[in-house]
């Protein structure tokens, strides 16, 4: 049986040595999200202690759509790292990761100290830029099977983050304005091998876009001050389902606002 103060260095193990993980909410009585954050601010230490460095925060499970699918109720807050956060001519390492897949998802890159009383607008001007990117998600536990506070702990699910495509926020409030009404509304195209796989609505996101996702982040922080990050990117979740990643698979991801380019990835 492992014990609870094991379990940091256990997850750790099993994502680099790709073994399956046994939940921590299976070994561990009354295992909650608040001992979940504990386990990942712990994993967070030892992940520094090792050398790597902070870089960004993933948002997960804001798609609501997708909740009764993977027995979630809320959205989870992961860190990202220098280690996991690829650029634009970065390749996925599928081959590092159990169960991989593939998720589009709008970011933001936070330069101020947002709060939690700001509008929309407000909070936008708070950040210097916005993009498309697409994550690679992981499950250390076996089928993707699990609890809310066990994806906690299991790094967000986090695996790999790239960027896609990054647009700088304008100053001017009229344009920021009309993309915070974008941001609300627009679509998100996903193909597999020119077919399409779905087509996601900013709605997904918690029922409003991103911008709401960004909103719960800043909430979460308010709380939790540790898990403010600057000069860093903020994902706020997948706008479809996640897919399988495969070698051989090609997947393009196209949205219909914000003049972004379409984007084709070939694993």
């Amino acid at each position: 049986m492992i014990e609870k103060k094991q379990i940091p260095k256990y997850l750790l193990d099993c994502l680099s040595t790709k073994i399956n993980a046994d939940l921590p909410s299976s070994v561990l009585e009354n295992f909650n999200v608040t001992e979940a954050y504990k386990v990942s601010n712990e994993i967070h230490r030892l992940r520094q202690f090792r050398g790597e460095k902070e870089k960004g925060i993933k948002i997960g499970f804001t798609n609501k759509t997708i909740w009764d699918q993977y027995n979630v109720n809320a959205p989870i807050f992961g860190r990202m790292y220098s280690s996991t956060i690829l650029e634009k001519n970065d390749v996925f390492n599928l081959e590092k990761f159990l169960e991989p897949k593939l998720e589009p998802e709008i970011f933001f890159r936070l330069v101020e100290i947002p709060n939690k009383n700001m509008n929309d607008y407000e909070l936008l001007s708070c950040c210097s830029h916005f993009g498309l990117g697409v994550e690679l998600v992981q499950s250390v536990f076996k089928d993707w099977k699990f609890t809310l506070p066990d994806t906690v702990a299991g790094f967000g699910l986090h695996g790999q983050y790239k960027i896609l495509e990054e647009i700088e926020m304008p100053k001017n409030n009229e344009l920021r304005e009309e993309i915070a009404l974008n941001l609300k509304d627009f679509k998100i195209s996903l193909m597999r091998n020119d077919k399409i796989l779905e087509i996601g609505r900013a709605k997904n996101i918690l029922g409003e876009g991103p911008i709401k996702a960004l909103k719960a982040y800043v909430n979460f922080c308010s709380e939790n001050e540790e898990w403010l990050q600057l000069d860093s990117i903020i994902t706020t979740g997948t706008v479809t389902d996640a897919y399988d990643m495969k070698k051989g698979l090609s997947f393009s991801i196209n949205v219909d606002k914000f003049d972004l380019a379409t984007h084709t990835l070939n694993l």
